[in-house]
């Protein structure tokens, strides 16, 4: 990765986790949200301050995946941006046909050996 490159992934909000709702106490106002990224993983990860009130459950999301330093291996891993649904839908099909694509090849390259 090239210094000072930012670098992002989209995923979908499941499940918002808020301090005084359902029953969550919390030490502080903070907000998390449970995301399903675009490659399947799920991460449970803080939403940016400026947009805690308005992300919603479904709401396609922008994760700022940054490192936290040139030599780190961390992630800044924060919810950043909330999409719009046609564009944040657009964005994940262009993902997903992208890991099918993968999937594909290498399923094609164990069927030739």
């Amino acid at each position: 990765m090239i210094e000072g490159e930012t670098v992002y992934h989209i995923g979908i909000a499941e499940h918002l986790i808020i301090a005084g709702k359902s029953g969550v106490v919390g030490a502080d106002k903070s907000i998390q949200s449970v995301v399903k990224m675009w490659d399947g993983n799920l991460l449970i990860l803080s939403v940016g301050e400026g947009i805690g009130a308005k992300i919603k459950k479904g709401d396609y999301v922008l994760v700022d995946y940054t490192p936290l330093s040139p030599d780190s291996r961390n992630k800044k891993l924060q919810i950043i941006k909330i999409l719009p649904q046609n564009e944040g839908s657009k964005i994940w099909a262009y993902f997903q046909d992208e890991i099918e694509r993968r999937q594909a090849l290498l399923r094609q390259q164990r069927n030739v050996r």
